[in-house]
């Protein structure tokens, strides 16, 4: 009989050592321009509603590099007001598509931050025309006391249109066009000194 006591003991002292679940339910989310255009740079915030005695985090990104080229990241505004930080800026990837372990952390500080706010910005330059997918992967934040703060994730996309047809054209004609409307013109010319070679009588009707 003694045998159940031993093992709920048992337990409950594993959960004495392992840092538990918080009940803080935090909203992780990725926010940026809808549209934008080839060679135009922009930035993506990770952005986080919700949130509880915040301490740390890490996360990644990922995105498709046929359409976007990562070119950096930065701390967000919301951990730093909680007091010292020491960042980690992840590493990035532009064949497989990911900005990897990107870590933030309050140094000393007695509690950590609660509310909303950025975590991260992510700086990109869109490369060709294409819908892009930007997912929060393999993400944990804990609390203050190491215990893991329960979140979920809503994905952000960015499309990259095609300039053509934008109407944002600078109005020089196609040299096909320009060679067709000189060729006009000329034709014009001709048919015109024709009437008045013809006019003038030195040319048979």
């Amino acid at each position: 009989m003694k045998t159940p006591v031993i093992a709920a003991v048992a337990v409950a002292a594993l959960f004495l050592f392992v840092p538990g679940l918080s009940r803080a339910d935090s909203v992780l989310s990725v926010s940026g321009p809808a549209t934008v255009t080839p060679g135009q740079t922009f930035v993506v915030d990770v952005d986080v509603t919700g949130t509880t005695d915040l301490y740390d985090f890490g996360l990644d990104l990922a995105f498709d590099p046929t359409v976007l080229e990562a070119t950096g990241v930065s701390e967000g505004a919301l951990l730093p007001t909680g007091g010292s930080t020491f960042f980690i800026p992840g590493t990035i990837d532009n064949v497989g598509g990911t900005v990897s372990f990107n870590a933030d952390t309050l140094l000393g500080a007695p509690s950590g931050v609660s509310g909303d706010g950025t975590l991260l910005v992510f700086d990109f330059t869109a490369l060709a025309a294409g819908t892009s997918a930007l997912t929060i992967e393999n993400e944990i934040l804990q609390d203050s006391q190491g215990n893991i703060l329960v979140d979920t994730t809503q994905a952000g996309s960015v499309t990259v249109a095609s300039q053509s047809g934008s109407g944002g054209g600078t109005g020089v004609p196609e040299p096909s066009s320009l060679l067709l409307l000189l060729a006009g013109l000329v034709g014009l010319g001709m048919r015109s000194a024709w009437r008045k070679r013809v006019s003038a009588g030195t040319l048979p009707i």
